[in-house]
């Protein structure tokens, strides 16, 4: 302390030659010097101590942080167990306030069995110097503390941590560990622990000594092809590097001999995992010897049932068999019934169609007679009359010319009109679409009923089949419309469909009862046009209603044609 003080006047002395250059010295002027020189020091020391505080602030500053917002409780405690001072960290591990704790006993704040404890703790800590520790558990809380008196011994300085979260880990592990050991010591599998490094059995379950029979004591320290579970070395090497690989291994249907000889089947799967930082195998061994004989005792069940299936199934088909032979002779007579019956259909519909035919002929005997054949009389009896007088009067045989030659077309026209109605030849030639129309434009010009036509340009690639039979459907459904409907509109559409295309033709004439008119027999044009379509696998239906006409469908397969439709312009 003596050498600080000798320094600082140096340096007081110092600083005042520096201001005034010093001079002899008389006793007024040696004592004012003096005085001067204590000014200086108490003006340097003045300076020391301001700085001095300030640090001591800032140290007193950062002290409190450190203090208060330590990440553990701090608590001054009287020998009698009082708080004297606590952080804000002590005040909110316990959940009050810092001014309440102050003054006030730390017993009450233990749960009620740990007070006895900490009051022979705080004896402990006064009665030594070294710090003591322990463990304490506060209302809602587990807490570690470390204490150590104050060297003056009035006091000590407690350190207290939240250890909530630990010790809970802890319990969970250490449950967790009973939980593992009484699952491995009652499991019914064999468990085998292995060290990755040596490949040795460090531990095994009860399960797994009874299995090899084998005393716990000799299964640990031997490797897995020493307990006959593989082959040889080789093998139990090859198992381990497939484990560093993989992490599992499995094996099924391995073949185990215990050591009294029993045999029997095993299933081994083997995982490698880290347990607390250290690498472990672990090898479930399951016996699944009576699993391989349920298996089999199953799979000669299996056979026998289906054996036994098999065999109802023949039963049930031979009881079938016979049960159709006794119906059989019943039906023999149902259908020798139905055979005469159809027979007889057959021979009204067969005198039908040879009526048809005949009355066909007929009108196309007519037809030649009346019409063809007086057509060719007139034209014979001009041409004689054109013989007589071919040398009188010139402008006369011109006109009998001209109506002899209109005779001749006239009978051009009617052979046409009897070939369109055989076979059009319009129909080979050009489509069946150009057919209509001229077989439409003669029907309006013959009957006054007005006709309209739509049809798709695709319909033409059609075989010449499907178009011969919609059109022979067509001329059929207008001569029912000539000869029954009494009409005034007809609209024939054939348009594509998914698979395939339909023909509709609407008339707007008189209805008639369908059912009764196709299962009469007496029309046959109906009857026809079914047949027709039937025949190459087409589809017929027809509904009349009172008030909207009757609309013929014709449903035939074609292939997809992507073409737009073509409006008609016949009306």
């Amino acid at each position: 302390m003596k050498g600080k003080i000798d320094a600082l006047r140096d340096r007081a002395e110092t600083r005042l030659r520096k201001k005034r250059p010093a001079k002899p010295a008389d006793e007024p002027q040696r004592v004012l010097h003096e005085l001067q020189v204590h000014q200086v020091e108490l003006e340097m020391q003045n300076a020391e101590l301001l700085e001095t505080r300030d640090r001591l602030e800032v140290l007193l500053e950062q002290y409190t942080d450190l203090y208060d917002f330590a990440p553990v409780g701090y608590f001054t405690l009287t020998t009698e167990g009082v708080i004297n001072r606590v952080n804000l960290t002590g005040a909110r591990l316990v959940g009050i306030e810092r001014a309440r704790l102050t003054g006030s006993a730390f017993a009450p704040l233990l749960a009620t069995g740990m007070r006895p404890k900490f009051k022979a703790f705080l004896q402990q800590v006064f009665a030594s110097q070294p710090k003591q520790s322990g463990e304490l558990t506060l209302l809602h809380r587990i807490v570690s503390i470390e204490a150590q008196r104050s060297p003056d011994g009035r006091e000590c300085r407690a350190m207290i941590k939240d250890i909530t979260n630990r010790k809970q880990a802890e319990d969970a592990v250490r449950a967790s560990e009973i939980r593992y050991r009484r699952l491995f010591e009652a499991a019914h599998d064999g468990v085998l622990i292995l060290d990755p490094v040596t490949r040795k059995i460090t531990d095994a379950n009860p399960f797994m000594t009874r299995l090899l029979d084998y005393p716990h004591d000799q299964l640990v320290g031997k490797e897995l092809f020493e307990i006959g579970l593989l082959e040889d070395e080789a093998a139990s090497q090859e198992m381990f590097r497939k484990l560093k690989r993989q992490h599992e291994v499995r094996y099924e249907d391995l073949p185990l001999e215990s050591k009294t000889g029993r045999h029997q089947e095993v299933e081994v799967v083997a995982n490698l995992y880290q347990e607390n930082g250290h690498a472990v195998i672990q090898c479930n061994i399951r016996d699944i010897t009576e699993r391989k004989k349920a298996e089999w005792v199953r799979r000669r069940l299996d056979v026998l049932t289906a054996s036994n299936r098999k065999l109802e199934e023949e039963i049930v088909r031979r009881q079938a068999v016979e049960k159709a032979l006794r119906q059989s002779e019943k039906q023999q007579g149902e259908l020798l019934t139905q055979s005469r019956a159809m027979q007889e259909q057959l021979r009204q519909l067969s005198r039908q169609v040879l009526q048809a035919q005949e009355g066909e002929r007929k009108r196309i005997s007519r037809e030649l007679h009346d019409v063809i054949a007086q057509t060719l009389t007139g034209i014979n009896i001009r041409l004689g009359t054109l013989k007589q007088s071919a040398g009188l009067n010139v402008k006369d045989f011109g006109r009998k010319i001209t109506r002899t030659q209109r005779l001749v077309e006239k009978s051009v026209h009617i052979v046409h009109r009897f070939a369109r109605e055989l076979r059009p030849a319009v129909l080979d030639d050009l489509g069946l679409i150009p057919a209509l129309h001229a077989y439409l434009k003669g029907f309006m010009a013959d009957t006054g009923i007005r006709v309209s036509l739509q049809a798709f340009a695709g319909i033409e690639r059609a075989d010449s089949t499907l178009r011969t039979v919609l059109y022979r459907v067509a001329q059929e459904a207008l001569t029912n419309v000539e000869r029954h409907a009494h009409a005034t509109r007809v609209a024939v559409s054939i348009a594509q469909l998914p698979q395939g295309l339909c023909m509709k033709i609407t008339d707007d004439g008189r209805a008639f009862d369908v059912e009764r008119a196709l299962k009469g027999g007496k029309r046959l044009g109906l009857l026809g046009m079914r047949e027709r379509l039937e025949m190459v696998g087409g589809s017929f239906s027809l509904t009349s209603t009172p008030g909207k006409g009757t609309t013929i469908e014709a449903r035939l397969p074609l292939p997809k044609v992507r073409v737009k439709k073509i409006p008609s312009t016949l009306q």
